[in-house]
């Protein structure tokens, strides 16, 4: 499988938009602009989570989890006359 079962992308942007979550409240006096930029910054993270996790999902599911595949691999050679050989 690999790392996190694949999911790491999705752990990235999951632990990017809770920080932008926690965050928030705090910067909410601050300025005015910067409670537009996390109206629009942290629902964005949010759905690119889920986006990430539901593609991921559905390529694990696809490819059979990345199993290795059982497919013969044959071996090609090809010889100096330009002929190839397996």
């Amino acid at each position: 499988m690999g790392l996190f079962y694949n999911q790491l992308a999705t752990l990235v942007c999951a632990v990017f938009a809770a920080v932008l979550t926690l965050l928030w409240p705090m910067f909410v006096d601050y300025a005015e602009v910067l409670d537009v930029v996390f109206w629009l910054a942290v629902p964005i993270m949010w759905f690119l989570t889920l986006i990430c996790f539901v593609s991921q999902i559905s390529t694990d599911w696809m490819h059979g989890g990345h199993k290795p595949s059982k497919k013969i691999n044959k071996k090609l050679v090809n010889t100096a006359d330009g002929k190839a050989t397996s």
